[in-house]
């Protein structure tokens, strides 16, 4: 659905640290769960993870420019822990997306 629909990035936070998966399909997948209890060392698909922070609590500034979209995590104590831009994918056309 995510491709058909020509969605880039997707963010959840159930896991309790900051991942941010390797792109698949052009389709950036985020984990932005560090606010509640920290578990650390807990990347159970270290081969998948690009980036990841389970050190502190973080929050993520998301910006989108037309088609950009730039990501900060960032730590309770100021850090960077990651950052980087998208573009967005070609929107699919009418007729692909019903099937046709």
């Amino acid at each position: 659905m995510l491709k058909l629909y020509g969605i880039n990035p997707v963010f959840s936070g159930h896991e309790h640290a900051y991942e941010r998966v390797k792109p698949e399909d052009g389709i950036y997948y985020f984990v932005q769960g560090n606010s509640g209890k920290l578990v650390r060392n807990d990347f159970h698909h270290r081969d998948v993870v690009e980036a990841s922070f389970d050190r502190g609590r973080t929050f993520m500034l998301v910006e989108i420019d037309g088609d950009k979209l730039d990501f900060q995590p960032i730590s309770r104590t100021g850090q960077t822990v990651d950052s980087g831009e998208i573009t967005r994918q070609v929107q699919p056309e009418k007729d692909a997306a019903a099937g046709r």
